[in-house]
């Protein structure tokens, strides 16, 4: 399966015990031969996708940049997180520009998405996971966007009885990383 792992990214300091569960899940996704997306940048989808890479696994990065020297010199972005790097081919006015496209390019790919924290960017892959009609899991103790998304979620289905809510995406939230494993160990596709 293609997990897609979008969460939050440099905005914060990482708790050890942050990180830790982090990559129990990158280890528990190698392990099962699962293929990890990520944005190619650091946080929450970087602790992932370096425990799985550090064991064999394949974590492909969707990177804005156009190079590996511009991942690495321009954006500063680490690579021991992801085994291969895709780059973007499009040249944009705005670096903006450049991560919406990236996370655009790396959701159709998805079978699972997975949410862990984050922010503005977060939301809007979560809201892109939707609109593709993927299966989303929200990890609550990470809080953030995912937060925001469930809320908006909620509140359309409660209020606006917008078929768009009800569009085949599988959207549900789990309370720990911990239980979202438990989730991915039950879940068919």
């Amino acid at each position: 399966m293609k997990i897609t792992v979008f969460g939050g990214t440099n905005n914060k300091k990482y708790s050890e015990e942050e990180i830790a569960k982090c990559e129990k899940l990158g280890k528990f996704l190698a392990e099962r031969g699962d293929e990890i997306l990520t944005g190619a940048c650091g946080g929450f989808p970087y602790y992932v996708g370096r425990a799985s890479a550090s064991i064999g696994g394949k974590v492909i990065g969707y990177t804005p940049a156009h190079n590996f020297e511009e991942h690495v010199e321009k954006y500063k972005f680490p690579t021991d997180g992801v085994s291969d790097l895709v780059y973007t081919t499009e040249d944009f006015v705005s670096i903006t520009e450049s991560f919406l496209k990236r996370s655009w390019d790396m959701t159709p790919f998805s079978d699972i998405v997975i949410g862990l924290g984050g922010s503005w960017g977060t939301y809007f892959e979560l809201m892109l996971s939707f609109y593709y009609k993927k299966t989303i899991v929200v990890v609550e103790e990470f809080a953030g966007a995912g937060e925001m998304f469930m809320s908006a979620k909620e509140y359309f289905q409660n209020r606006d009885f917008n078929p768009d809510v009800n569009n085949g995406a599988t959207v549900i939230s789990v309370k720990t990383l911990d239980d979202c494993i438990e989730f991915l160990k039950n879940y068919k596709k």
